[in-house]
């Protein structure tokens, strides 16, 4: 149990009992090893029940990959050249994977799928994802009235905690200063919620990290010191892209609340300095658990800040993370996609991008390798279906508050 002094970003916390554990990780500081991983297999007691990798008595992965992004964890596939036993690694359970000998996870989840006893195939390919991929399974039916964003995600992640095994932690959510007037979540992921829940911050981000615990807190814009890179010296490859796709600068918002009309219309945004540079460029949004115009304008506002220019985006690949200090100790870029990223390329000019996703493969031939994806990526056909599908809910929830107007 923790008690919160000042709900605002520097608040202090009072620690007068138990808080959750996270399991059994040293928070000491790591000395890193080159080339070394772990990948530990847990019970759902929180012991653990097979360990792959540096120290093992028998090393049976072939090959392995994940993602962290912004929205923490992500996908993760584990090659073995002999298939674990069901009580070494079965359907959810949970994974952490330690890089370069560090004593805190580098990435946690757990078991999507698994190969079958009894398969043909000769090496065994297990899909893992991290514990965000979990909040798309957890339903709120819930109103909230006047209260901090970050007060409400704090009430939601307790409700992801008890449903999910989450670690609650009430350090990583921070309140945004702005207190929503009124939001319904009738039916609503809390995936779906606490990215509704983010556009109320300025610029604010949302996941759940490598210690399995829900954060909820400003983006970090300043220079991540860790992410800087000279093409040719520590990074091989350098793709940069600029795309005006995206471009919105007038947005027209629908809410839930409908008037006598029958409309449902709360707000309308714009940005005219965009508009003067690129053209009109037009949407239609849609926030379906507010009712309010404040709320929807405020929503609606940071929306146009995201997209009132073109996105900028880059790939890099061969990312050396490895490094000697000054006095010969070997260490080791860890990389978070928290701050921004600085590339300087062959001809000594500088970019900087929003890290968005960070991929590690470890293998026999690469061994640890890292790449990048930095700032929002081109058009891809998995971002158009998600778009879709995101769009079918949002009509599904207005006509859902309709309905209950209608009848009250």
């Amino acid at each position: 149990m923790n008690l919160l002094y000042g709900r605002r970003l520097r608040g202090r916390y009072i620690y007068i009992g138990k808080t959750t554990s996270s399991g059994s990780q040293d928070d000491t500081p790591a000395t890193y090893l080159p080339g070394v991983f772990k990948i530990i297999c847990y019970k759902d007691d929180g012991t653990i029940s097979a360990e792959f990798g540096a120290g093992a008595k028998k090393n049976a992965v072939s090959s392995f990959n994940f993602k962290n992004g912004e929205t923490g964890c992500g996908q993760c596939t584990i090659t073995f050249k002999e298939l674990p036993s069901n009580t070494e690694l079965n359907y959810k359970q949970r994974v952490d994977i330690f890089l370069f000998n560090d004593n805190k996870p580098w990435w946690s989840g757990y078991v999507l799928t698994r190969p079958v006893k009894g398969t043909t195939e000769t090496e065994f390919n297990f899909t893992l994802y991290g514990y965000y991929n979990l909040l798309e399974k957890v339903q709120l039916f819930k109103t909230y009235e006047n209260k901090d964003a970050g007060e409400i995600v704090r009430d939601i992640a307790k409700t992801a905690e008890k449903k999910i095994g989450l670690v609650y932690n009430a350090e990583k959510l921070i309140n945004t200063g702005y207190l929503i007037t009124k939001i319904v979540f009738d039916g609503v992921t809390v995936k779906d919620a606490l990215d509704q829940l983010c556009d109320f911050g300025l610029d604010y981000v949302y996941g759940v990290d490598e210690r399995r615990s829900i954060y909820f807190k400003p983006r970090v814009t300043d220079i991540n010191e860790q992410a800087r890179f000279w093409v040719g010296k520590n990074l091989d490859s350098y793709i940069p892209t600029w795309n005006i796709e995206k471009i919105v600068n007038w947005a027209r918002i629908k809410g839930a609340n409908v008037d006598d009309s029958g409309e449902s219309w709360l707000a309308t945004v714009e940005d005219k300095a965009s508009q003067a540079t690129y053209g009109l460029q037009e949407d239609i949004w849609t926030l379906p658990s507010a009712y309010e115009a404040t709320d929807a304008e405020r929503w609606g506002q940071n929306q146009i800040e995201k997209y009132k220019n073109p996105v900028k985006s880059a790939k890099i690949k061969g990312i050396t993370l490895e490094y000697n200090k000054k006095d010969g100790t070997f260490n080791v870029r860890k990389l978070s996609t928290d701050g921004e990223c600085v590339i300087t390329d062959t001809d000594g000019n500088s970019a900087q991008y929003p890290i968005s996703t960070i991929k590690y493969t470890v293998s026999s031939d690469k061994g640890i390798y890292c790449e990048m994806e930095l700032g929002e990526q081109p058009f891809s056909i998995e971002q158009y279906l998600a778009k879709l599908e995101r769009e079918y809910k949002n009509t599904e929830l207005l006509q859902q508050a309709s309905n209950q107007q209608l009848t009250t």
